[in-house]
């Protein structure tokens, strides 16, 4: 397995994240790495629960997972982060999180369809602040990184993605240009 670092899993809307994340993080404890799993939106609903989802709101959860997730990473654990990270300030938080520390990070992307994003958003039956044209709009128009590992969600079962992932940290695969990845994200326009 890779060095201790931080594995973000990001991805448009409904595009399989959470799933495979959560997946991917009993297949490491069971394993015996014993990585740390933080999904950013399960931070937000503690940290905010009556938060109407604001910009705001929503970088400090992003800002407290990344603190968390440097506390970790400086205790010798590799974290996996997990939530859309479409935002070049989502990114930027989490370089200002690692500024000065050696740990290297890692992207996984989720691709999606338009489509298919779509008819999974039908399938849920949690609160949210999307709709179906924001949600097509997110899978459409979502940054993706050339060197991040890049999984189609649609092509096999959750299992399948996590265990791809895991052979790829395997791998010990490069570390993506901090700098690059946070540039390649979208502004808030």
């Amino acid at each position: 397995m890779a060095s201790s670092g931080i594995v973000v899993l990001s991805g448009p809307p409904c595009s399989g994240k959470s799933t495979v994340g959560k997946t991917l993080a009993e297949v490491l404890t069971t394993s015996g790495h014993g990585r740390i799993y933080l999904e950013v939106d399960t931070l937000f609903e503690l940290l905010f629960p009556a938060s109407d989802r604001n910009r705001d709101d929503r970088l400090r959860a992003y800002a407290g997972a990344h603190l968390l997730a440097r506390m970790f990473v400086d205790g010798g654990e590799t974290v996996v982060l997990e939530c859309t990270y479409a935002r070049r300030d989502q990114r930027a938080s989490l370089l200002e999180a690692l500024a000065g520390s050696s740990a290297p990070l890692r992207v996984v992307e989720f691709f999606v369809t338009p489509d298919e994003a779509v008819s999974r958003f039908r399938e849920r039956h949690q609160a949210t602040d999307l709709d179906e044209a924001l949600v097509r709009e997110r899978a459409e128009a979502f940054p993706y990184f050339d060197d991040a590992l890049r999984i189609e969600s649609s092509s096999g079962a959750p299992e399948e993605h996590a265990q791809s992932i895991v052979t790829w940290l395997r791998q010990d695969p490069r570390p993506v240009d901090q700098d690059a990845w946070t540039r390649t994200g979208r502004g808030w326009n």
